[in-house]
């Protein structure tokens, strides 16, 4: 059997209003093995989970991190719940599955380490600057790791070019601020560049995979005896059923 991760993005994906509470709670009924999310702070030091940095009030955007938790649990989704937050994840699943979010903000990945730690779940969760972070790597994920040396840092990519480079020279870069995972755009997956990344000590995840061929392709993959380590995708029932059925 496949020991790929299966990321639910914003939980269910397709298949229900994401990153609603129900939309997590589907994705795990389905099987995934975590929840892949975005990560907003507000003005109180709460961690709500939503996309967009602002919220909608009276028809007024309003930024989240300009934004009290009080107000923001007063709006409502479109399936009627309210916006969910890192406390509510926690306490639905525990340690049951992992965790994995996108941050913006050193404020926002420092407050999730310090929630995480209150519930003992810093194995279980991953940080990840995103393809859209423009700000420099190590402005980000130097102060996360100075937090916590323990906590999983990915940094997330959409060209395969951005890997090999000047030699190389990300990886190396990576590696001297302990990011442990390389998360890559898949319609950009080649073996020479997953080759590279596993051979220098990452671990190599795929994200915006939708369809089953290549859900198989890249769970069957095995490159000089290496895997693909992770799977983000909008269709987790799909990507589950795939993995259930190597067995």
């Amino acid at each position: 059997m496949s020991d790929t991760i299966i990321w639910g993005h914003r939980g269910a994906g397709f298949r229900d209003v994401e990153n609603s509470m129900s939309s997590f709670k589907r994705a795990v009924k389905m099987g995934v093995d975590g929840i892949k999310t975005e990560a907003q702070l507000t003005t109180d030091g709460e961690i709500f989970l939503q996309f967009l940095p602002y919220v909608l009030i009276e028809g007024q955007k309003r930024l989240i991190k300009d934004t009290d938790h009080e107000t923001i649990k007063q709006i409502k989704l479109e399936n009627g719940e309210s916006v969910p937050t890192l406390h509510d994840l926690f306490k639905a699943f525990k340690n049951k599955i992992r965790y994995n979010f996108d941050i913006f903000k050193v404020e926002t990945g420092i407050r999730i380490i310090e929630i995480a730690t209150e519930y003992n779940l810093i194995d279980k969760v991953e940080l990840t600057k995103p393809v859209a972070h423009t700000k420099s790597a190590d402005s980000l994920f130097k102060p996360l790791r100075n937090k916590n040396k323990d906590i999983t840092l990915i940094c997330s990519l959409f060209s395969d070019k951005q890997i090999s480079d000047d030699s190389y020279i990300l990886l190396k870069q990576m590696k001297e601020l302990n990011v442990q995972v390389i998360n890559l755009n898949h319609h950009r997956f080649n073996l020479e560049v997953f080759n590279q990344v596993k051979k220098a000590g990452f671990r190599f995840y795929l994200w915006g995979v939708l369809f089953k061929f290549f859900m198989r392709k890249y769970l069957e993959l095995s490159y000089k005896g290496q895997k693909i380590d992770g799977i983000y995708t909008n269709y987790p029932d799909k990507l589950v059923e795939l993995r259930s059925n190597m067995c």
